[in-house]
């Protein structure tokens, strides 16, 4: 395959395969059930869950750590907290971080209020904010959690002490390059990865399992999980409810931002993490997304695809505890301002 190179070469592959090992085994009959692992918050001790009532619902939540609050917002729509675990117990050595599952999503109700939106998802992450007891907090958004951030900060940005940034959807509308999805796949994986979608009758959890045992990881990961893994992944890092992403997807407050200065004055810092492999999106996406905001930083990680916290975590985590640590307090007033400043834009 031409194209792009590694960030590696040589001796210095590593074991762990990686889209770079073009590996293609269509070998594997197709599994009809999804071999049972745990959670993986089952084997964390340092974890405090609870459920929080938001109103109308309950979200499952889990807390560890000490320090500054740290809340992580998982991709999707329709994902949950789980695939943040077990990598960001290294945030907890500096920070109290909350994991939660959003309304109709994981362990969470599946009340839809009269139907999920994004609007509703931003309210409840501040109504939890609230029955936890902070002030503000660092709201790290990790893809269409990445989205769901930028929106909260909208809103809420009295509440925001640093936005953080990692391989998000933008929530304002940019002209970007064409998805490199496929790039690494074959084009018998691609076929085969279709035959599996085909058929609605079979469980969404076990066609997942299947796809990305047979090469679907490639449009996103860097690295290949191990079999315990994508199994996890199949069973509890997509689960909502059956109208869950319909519903998300066709609300007038999914929709992206067309004034595109509408960030312009944000007095809260904003970090943005970027994997130089995250084939979600093209290699301009880097560079606009951070282009939307005054002085965001934008960091680059070369051996990274969608989650440079799973890919390289030993500089990811150095890097939040770093933007973190120097965060000052908020400025209400200023973010007051900015906020009716944004609602005038939002309004034209």
């Amino acid at each position: 395959m031409s194209g792009p190179q590694p960030a590696f070469s040589g001796s210095t592959i590593p074991e762990r395969e990686s889209i770079f090992h073009h590996v293609v085994d269509l070998t594997l009959p197709l599994a009809t059930r999804i071999p049972q692992v745990p959670r993986l918050c089952e084997d964390i001790a340092t974890l405090e869950e609870q459920r929080i009532s938001v109103g109308d619902c309950e979200l499952y939540v889990e807390t560890e750590g000490r320090g500054d609050p740290l809340v992580l917002i998982n991709g999707g729509p329709g994902g949950t907290h789980h695939d943040f675990h077990p990598h960001f117990f290294r945030a907890a050595e500096h920070a109290r971080v909350v994991y939660y599952d959003q309304r109709g999503c994981g362990l969470s109700d599946y009340v839809n209020g009269g139907g999920y939106t994004v609007s509703q998802a931003v309210e409840d992450l501040d109504a939890l904010r609230e029955a936890l007891g902070f002030d503000a907090w660092t709201v790290l958004g990790w893809s269409y959690g990445g989205f769901l951030a930028q929106k909260y900060l909208i809103e809420h940005p009295k509440r925001v002490n640093g936005l953080v940034l990692v391989g998000a959807l933008p929530a304002i509308a940019l002209k970007l390059e064409p998805t490199r999805q496929q790039e690494f796949i074959s084009s018998q994986e691609a076929k085969r990865i279709a035959e599996i979608h085909s058929d609605p009758s079979v469980p969404l959890a076990l066609r997942v399992y299947n796809a990305h045992r047979c090469g679907d990881w490639k449009r996103q990961y860097y690295y290949k999980d191990t079999p315990e893994g994508l199994a996890r992944n199949a069973l509890y890092e997509w689960t909502h409810a059956e109208d869950f992403r319909q519903e998300i997807l066709s609300s007038e407050s999914y929709r992206q931002i067309e004034s595109p200065g509408v960030f312009r004055g944000c007095p809260v810092p904003v970090l943005i993490a970027e994997g130089r492999w995250d084939l979600t999106w093209n290699t301009d996406k880097p560079e606009k997304l951070a282009g939307c905001f005054d002085d965001a930083e934008l960091v680059l990680f070369e051996a990274s695809g969608h989650g440079p916290f799973k890919d390289e975590p030993d500089r990811f985590f150095p890097m939040l505890e770093g933007f973190m640590a120097k965060l000052p307090p908020v400025d209400e007033a200023a973010a007051a301002a900015w906020k009716e400043h944004a609602a005038r834009l939002l309004s034209d």
